[in-house]
């Protein structure tokens, strides 16, 4: 089988399952290519070349984002604490995660009492309470969805309040 069957083939299988599941009808671009699958042989193929070609264009122009389960879940993780995660159009199969298991890259007094972390994953969250602690680099954290969009972090040895910048 060549390459050109096999996509056809993938693609004459697909349904909108994140557009239904959510309720929603599937996007113009993809019900166009899903009515291909209606063609008689012959107009079949020349409607999935059209309607590809139409998608592929619509990827490269941002109008539409193609990703699957493993880059949405990457996504979500990366977007904790930035608040972006509440008004996600992204199918909700898995949910934004509830905590982030990290370590201490670098810490940064901002003022007295008050820390700046880097973690080991790029993120950097500063401490919003008054909560007396001594970081250091090199330590495990835990940060959790606190109540009303809040976040802690918890060091080994007490939390405190933090929000993320970066």
């Amino acid at each position: 089988m060549n390459t050109g069957a096999i996509i056809l083939t993938v693609l004459a299988t697909v349904t909108p399952v994140s557009a239904r599941a959510q309720g929603g009808e599937p996007t113009p671009l993809l019900k166009a290519l899903i009515e291909c699958r209606s063609r008689p042989d012959a107009a079949r193929l020349a409607c999935y070349d059209e309607k590809v070609a139409a998608l592929v264009q619509a990827e490269r122009t941002g109008d539409v984002v193609v990703a699957d389960q493993d880059q949405i879940r990457r996504s979500r993780r990366a977007a904790f604490g930035l608040g972006a995660n509440a008004a996600s159009p992204l199918p909700q199969k898995d949910a934004a995660p509830i905590r982030i298991d990290a370590r201490i890259r670098s810490v940064r007094e901002i003022r007295r009492g008050r820390w700046e972390f880097t973690l080991d994953n790029d993120m950097r969250w500063r401490q919003t309470d008054d909560e007396v602690i001594f970081p250091r680099a090199g330590q495990s954290v835990t940060i959790k969805a606190a109540a009303m969009g809040s976040y802690m972090l918890k060091l080994p040895s007490r939390s405190v309040r933090v929000v993320r910048i970066r």
